[in-house]
């Protein structure tokens, strides 16, 4: 793999080739494109802004008594995380140079260029979680074609939430705040843990049902939330019939991505999530 590295301010300007081989004899064509694109940009940014490491060891003492006599042990653990240092902003450019299926697994080759920089230590830990039924509380990724989608999410700060939803035709529909909204962003109280899009907690949710006409297709949920208000991009129903008037708002893939590039720079402490998920008939 090749990273280059780029000054613009506090922006820096990245690239990077990459070849990515699945382990997974299950993953489709699209899915190994996906995975290799994004895996490129972690690799980019670790080549250049370097890993957090995190080590914590604790011992717990231990007494045991059989009769008069008094044992006792010692418990260690030791845990090691590591965390990308920085942050993807937008992309430029990217593209396959090669995909091939060997032995059973896709090899992939990409090639990634974007904007990126090093993350600000003040980002909040969110929490959430995207569900089909509204009792659950683990992330789901596999869903079916008629399933209905419900997210559970917590911060530890107050601030500003969008939601939206990208699909396999690369339309980027705004799940978040509602179509009732009077204004473009969902207020997020601190320590509250909620659960959107549905009418049961709250009479004006819109509720939404995951459709597919193919067997298989994969759409990218984002999360975006900052302590700091931003407001949802410019979108619209498309008017072409009635049925597309039943869909959230929605803009080009490729205006949703200008203007979370724009927000990403300005704001320094917005987190942005994203979540592939796949439908099948």
């Amino acid at each position: 793999m090749i990273c280059l590295v780029s000054l613009a301010g506090d922006i820096k300007h990245i690239s990077i080739t990459y070849e990515y081989t699945s382990d997974n004899p299950n993953e489709s064509p699209e899915q190994a494109e996906q995975t290799a694109l994004h895996l490129a940009k972690q690799k980019a940014l670790e080549e250049h802004f370097g890993l957090d490491v995190v080590g914590i060891t604790s011992t717990m003492q231990r007494n045991r008594q059989e009769g008069q006599k008094v044992s006792s042990s010692s418990d260690m653990f030791s845990l090691r995380e590591t965390a990308v240092r920085g942050e993807w902003i937008e992309t430029t450019t990217q593209k396959i140079i090669d995909k091939s299926f060997q032995k059973g697994f896709w090899h992939v080759k990409v090639y990634v260029a974007g904007r990126a920089r090093n993350h600000s230590t003040d980002k909040p830990e969110i929490q959430y979680a995207f569900i089909n039924n509204a009792h659950d509380r683990q992330n789901r990724d596999q869903y079916y074609d008629g399933d209905d989608i419900f997210l559970r999410f917590t911060s530890p700060v107050s601030g500003a939430l969008c939601i939206y939803l990208v699909d396999a035709e690369q339309n980027a529909y705004c799940l978040l705040p509602y179509q009732s909204a009077t204004i473009g962003y969902q207020h997020i109280d601190a320590n509250q843990d909620y659960l959107f899009f549905s009418t049961t907690t709250d009479q004006s949710a819109d509720e939404y049902t995951l459709n597919t006409m193919q067997s298989s297709e994969h759409n990218t949920l984002y999360v975006i939330f900052s302590p700091n208000t931003f407001t949802k991009a410019i979108d619209q129903h498309s008017g072409k019939n009635w049925r597309d008037e039943q869909l959230p708002r929605q803009l080009s893939y490729e205006d949703f991505m200008k203007w979370l590039a724009k927000n990403q720079t300005r704001d320094e402490n917005m987190v942005v999530r994203r979540e592939i998920i796949t439908i099948r008939k």
